[in-house]
């Protein structure tokens, strides 16, 4: 199949291009007009709750809230002020306090709809005096940005010799701190897999084509799930938004290396053009499928997460290495065959053998010491494996950046306030005879029943909409952290139901709420997820090699592999960075990739070795080749890989799952693929395909050098 696919190609590559072309603009052409002004945002939704089932509390508790209390979209914003010494706030202070904020409320900022603080607004321990600043327009809204950047200046004056300082945090303010980092963080990865691609190849040519040719298809492949979202009612979350971009490129890119490491060994051969390209599609093909199938299908498994963004994620992602792999098999290979060798300009490694030393040496070390070899690499993945033994969940979502403004006002707040008092916890009471007074006394006894709540810090006032009463827990621990999510468990959910009157509803929400239903279904899906996608990966292993013991052996590769990354990423956040944790969202998202892209490097390399085999080499001989033929790919390939889920730790939103992924690649590529998978396939020898056996390819020698007729003027 592969054979014939790349005779096809490289006969037609001008109307692969114009079929390619007339898809992509008919793709957002289309997008655009499904989508409106409002493009691929009109699909992000960034709620928690309306990703996780209904059937849990908190969502029902959401679903509650926004019949009776509809939020708008409208962004907040909070001025925290506090003394420049860190001492408490005199009379003197709140009256300048409050003739600031009232110069700010009259200061007639566009969007800005209103500024204003109380006397109930001073902390309790009198250190920090806050305000509530609303605007009119949603937090990400230009406007909106420009606002926060205008109130900042201004209070910057106004606070100018008062010895108070003052600073801004909120939703708006996190947006303004945080605006340009999705942009950093795609400008960062075409820049890397730009700059790594002239060191790999030295063809500026190469460079550009790769980047043109993923880029259009990853724009188009971003509005086609958009437009799919939008005309099937689903949402995309942000995750998925910032790492669609980073699999598009890093996956297609990878493709493309290990197709033209191929195409030009056949053109060193004496190849023409055409024929180089038809036989590097029928060599690499089947590997590049396969690796493409076992990403997809570990991605896939995330379609049983009970979290609705984890499905969303998983499949939009099999979707787009679905779009990269028809690209690697058709686009790529059109444009490179209408290139030629032109396309390696100035570089001449398309014309003479590579040295490849470093994978020359390891293959050498691999055929003689093929035991040492997987010793050594088995204990350094051990080592690494050990500390994943010290990993902790965290559920911290604060999108405030490291080092700016609004974290330093959000930190001078939680100084003065409850940490909770962003993001109290909301407790809904509803029932036919729900009223003023009935949630007067349900507030009371919920005061009385929290009462012994080292972890509650206060209860609010009642708010009523109709038959539905609201009251506010603010909660005196961290409200994304176990603390509080153990509280909301074993405390206020269970006091809240108990003091409800017969015939009522009470429901807890909030945010604590939400993160504590989201660490149940993330338990319960690293349960079911992880088996059933090593299943999946281990299937298209068995169908591709026809053997029982090489499969066996490469799938447990890969989980070493992912504990080892997991246990590296501890090192360097949790021990060495001091966090209190890693993202509840690394693991799952970290073993999907790594198992997944890992198996690429796998399956190519133990597809050269039993290709080496095939043609009459020992075991160990055919491992020394494929490490010498495809361990230079191997390498290129993880490193632009690494390189751009690297641009990742540019946003401190995903700094971890970049660094693991990052980290996961390269250790997948340099101890798996060359280390462990050849110097154990060079031990076991053809028992490794056994029952299928290590048959010669499907494709003669011959078919390397007959040429490939050109079509028309093609």
């Amino acid at each position: 199949m592969f054979t014939q696919l790349g005779r096809v190609v490289a006969a037609h590559p001008v109307r692969v291009l114009l079929v390619w072309m007339a898809l992509a603009a008919g793709v957002i052409a289309t997008a655009n007009v499904v989508l409106g002004s409002a493009g691929v945002s009109a699909v992000i939704d960034t709620k928690d709750t309306d990703f996780l089932p209904k059937g849990y509390e908190s969502a029902q508790a959401a679903a509650l809230a926004d019949t009776a209390f509809p939020q708008t979209a409208k962004a907040t914003a909070v001025l925290v002020v506090g003394r420049a010494d860190g001492g408490k706030l005199t009379a003197a202070d709140t009256a300048t306090v409050d003739r600031i904020v009232g110069q700010l409320a009259a200061a007639g900022v566009p969007t800005v709809t209103g500024v204003h603080t109380s006397a109930q607004q001073v902390s309790p321990d009198g250190t920090v005096q806050v305000a509530q600043v609303e605007f009119a327009r949603a937090s990400a809204d230009g406007a909106t940005l420009r606002a926060v950047g205008a109130l900042r200046a201004r209070t910057a004056q106004l606070v100018r010799g008062t010895g108070l300082r003052a600073g801004y945090t909120g939703d708006a303010a996190f947006a303004y701190d945080d605006r340009g980092t999705a942009a950093l963080v795609e400008v960062g990865t075409v820049a890397i897999i730009l700059m790594l691609l002239l060191l790999i190849f030295r063809a500026p040519l190469v460079a550009l084509l790769t980047i043109v040719g993923v880029g259009v298809v990853a724009v188009t492949t971003e509005y086609g799930l958009a437009m799919a979202a939008k005309v099937a009612g689903f949402h995309l979350d942000n995750s998925t938004i910032q790492l669609l971009p980073i699999v598009l490129f890093g996956v297609g890119t990878d493709y493309v290396v290990f197709l033209l490491y191929r195409y030009r060994e056949r053109l060193r051969a004496g190849a023409d053009r055409r024929t180089a390209m038809a036989t590097a599609l029928a060599r690499v093909g089947q590997a590049i499928t396969s690796s493409a199938l076992a990403v997809v299908a570990s991605l896939g498994a995330l379609l049983l997460s009970l979290f609705g963004s984890f499905r969303v994620v998983g499949l939009s992602l099999a979707v787009a290495v679905l779009a990269m792999l028809v690209t690697g098999l058709t686009l790529i290979p059109a444009v490179f065959v209408l290139t030629g060798p032109r396309a390696f300009w100035p570089s001449r490694a398309h014309r003479r053998i590579p040295r490849a030393r470093l994978a020359t040496a390891t293959g050498r070390l691999v055929e003689h010491r093929p035991g040492v070899v997987t010793g050594a690499a088995l204990v350094l993945l051990t080592v690494l494996a050990m500390a994943a033994l010290g990993y902790r969940a965290s559920y911290d979502q604060s999108p405030a950046p490291r080092g700016s403004e609004s974290a330093q006002a959000l930190h001078d707040l939680k100084t003065g306030f409850p940490a909770g008092i962003l993001n109290p916890t909301e407790v809904y009471l509803t029932g036919p005879q729900v009223d003023q007074a009935t949630a007067q006394a349900y507030a009371r006894r919920l005061t009385q029943q929290l009462a012994g709540a080292p972890a509650v810090g206060g209860i609010g006032q009642v708010q009523m909409h109709g038959n539905v009463a609201q009251i506010d827990v603010v909660l005196s621990a961290d409200p994304s952290g176990g603390a509080a999510m153990d509280t909301i468990e074993r405390q206020v959910r269970p006091a809240a139901h108990r003091a409800a009157p017969p015939g009522t509803r009470a429901y807890v929400g909030g945010l604590t709420s939400v993160y504590a239903d989201v660490r149940a279904a993330v338990d319960r899906d690293m349960r079911l997820i992880f088996p059933v996608a090593a299943a999946l990966i281990g299937l298209i292993l068995l169908v591709m090699l026809r053997g029982l013991l090489a499969p066996a052996y490469l799938l447990a590769a890969v989980v070493a592999g992912f504990l080892a990354t997991l246990g590296a990423t501890v090192l360097a956040f949790q021990a060495v960075g001091g966090a209190a944790g890693l993202n509840f969202n690394v693991p799952l998202i970290v073993y999907l990739f790594v198992a997944s892209l890992g198996t690429d490097y796998n399956i190519l390399m133990i597809s050269r070795i039993g290709e080496e085999m095939a043609e009459g080499g020992t075991p160990r001989q055919a491992a020394a080749r494929a490490l010498r033929q495809t361990g230079p790919a191997v390498a290129a390939a993880a490193a632009i890989l690494a390189g751009t889920f690297a641009s990742l730790t540019l946003s401190d939103q995903t700094a971890q799952v970049g660094f693991a992924v990052a980290v996961g690649v390269l250790l997948s590529a340099f101890v798996l693929s060359w280390l462990i998978v050849p110097a154990l396939t060079a031990m076991v020898g053809p028992a490794a395909f056994w029952p299928g056996g290590n048959r010669r390819p499907a494709y003669p020698a011959p078919a390397d050098t007959r040429p490939v007729a050109p079509v028309g003027r093609q």
